[in-house]
């Protein structure tokens, strides 16, 4: 038995029926949603729609039909172009994968809990992701969000399937190198991943070291023909997209708050590649000029990655006040966030849980792991609410575990309590 488990939350591989019931409740809330609010991409979404009408009309990646580039990864533009070249003009075909993301969102979720924390912790889990307002609002949203995160939990289902030959790891790498697709920080999480074998000594750690290399060398095969595509545009070595620079200068440099910043003028004839290496010059140089300062604005950032869950509403915001005013605005994003504070209150609990089960070694948890390793990377660049929507998964499998142990103690006082009287 895995050390994660208890004894009240021993796996059991049946899928049971509450299961199923609670899949449909979730998926039957998103299409009750996108019945009702239609997708107007805004922002970063009308970002995407224009990529992806260029890729359909022109054959281009890129803002412009005259300007081909890689400011931004592909996958998700490549994706919408695919359905407007079946479905045409329309939207329905965006709300189509993501409901077919919602729902392998749901399912993974509830098999990721199953393996590692046990029947109960993943039900609750599950019941969590079907009701989770964010998700929900996201089914109308033309983004990245729900994409990577059903690519990242089917990736790290496959990791997790040792002992039944490489096909898992194969697999397991051509998916992770689809999530690379969409958004490349994916690229490094079987490095944090393969750390989760450290409490077992040296060699299991070398074991999981060679794992993660080989998932990683599949990754880039994966990726290889976008990268050649890339160093035929710009002439030099561009893995997947230009703006980690940006990125990385909007969360260091003397003005920055740590979220999203126009970049400079100074920058603006500037070729994307020139402009991603001057931009994080400038971030790199204002680092090294303070590393305390550094540290403590990273520590921040980190904090503010998880303080709301409002991009949702905000990128569905013209709708709903159109179907229920200001009022109704302002209600979904307390709601939202409502939720999103319940779900990390009880992801410390299932943290704690766990820790009182497995000691420091629940620092190494896969869930864990992951947690750390997606804050990490946006802590030292820049922050917004989006920016943890990554997580998501693994914060509603603590959840669960959390949850089903809060039920599970007040079922027990309950049942004392009849036995006293």
């Amino acid at each position: 038995m895995n050390a994660a488990h208890s004894p009240a939350t021993a796996p059991d591989n049946a899928t049971p029926p509450v299961v199923l019931v609670l899949i449909l409740a979730g998926m039957l809330l998103r299409l009750g949603w996108a019945l009702v609010i239609p997708v107007e991409p805004v922002s970063d979404a009308l970002a995407y729609h224009v990529y992806a009408t260029n890729l359909v009309e022109h054959g281009v990646y890129g803002l412009a039909p005259d300007e081909p580039g890689a400011y931004w990864p592909v996958g998700t533009a490549a994706a919408a172009a695919a359905t407007y070249l079946l479905l045409g003009d329309s939207f329905a075909g965006v709300v189509a994968l993501n409901l077919i993301a919602g729902g392998v969102i749901m399912i993974m979720v509830f098999k990721l809990g199953l393996h590692w924390f046990g029947r109960d912790a993943a039900v609750m889990a599950t019941g969590l992701v079907a009701f989770w307002p964010n998700l929900i609002f996201f089914t109308t949203i033309l983004s990245s969000e729900l994409f990577f995160i059903m690519l990242v939990l089917i990736g790290l289902w496959l990791w997790e399937k040792r002992g039944q030959g490489w096909w898992p790891l194969v697999l397991g790498g051509l998916v992770w190198g689809l999530a690379c697709y969409v958004r490349p920080v994916a690229l490094l999480l079987p490095v944090a991943l393969m750390f989760a074998a450290l409490p077992s000594g040296v060699g299991a750690t070398l074991h999981r070291a060679g794992r993660a290399v080989a998932v990683i060398a599949i990754m880039l095969a994966v990726l290889s023909p976008w990268t050649m595509r890339n160093y035929q545009l710009f002439g030099e070595p561009v893995l997947v997209s230009t703006n980690f620079g940006p990125n990385l200068w909007m969360g260091n440099n003397p003005d920055s708050r740590g979220e999203y910043m126009p970049l400079p003028d100074w920058v603006a004839d500037m070729s994307e590649t020139e402009r991603a290496s001057a931009l994080g010059d400038v971030a790199r140089e204002h680092i090294l000029s303070d590393l305390p300062g550094f540290a403590l604005a990273s520590i921040v950032k980190a904090v503010r990655l998880y303080d709301r869950e409002t991009v949702g509403v905000i990128w569905n915001e013209a709708a709903i006040e159109r179907l229920a005013g200001a009022g109704g605005v302002l209600a979904a994003k307390l709601a939202a966030t409502g939720y999103w504070y319940a779900l990390l209150l009880l992801a410390l609990w299932g943290v704690w849980r766990l820790a009182g089960l497995t000691g420091w070694r629940v620092l190494f948890h896969p869930a864990v792991l992951a947690i750390l390793y997606f804050t990490a990377l946006h802590a030292v660049t820049v922050v917004q609410d989006r920016y943890h929507m990554p997580v998501s998964g693994f914060v509603a499998v603590l959840a669960g575990l959390g949850l089903a142990d809060a039920l599970r103690r007040w079922r027990a006082r309950g049942g004392q309590q009849e036995t006293v009287s």
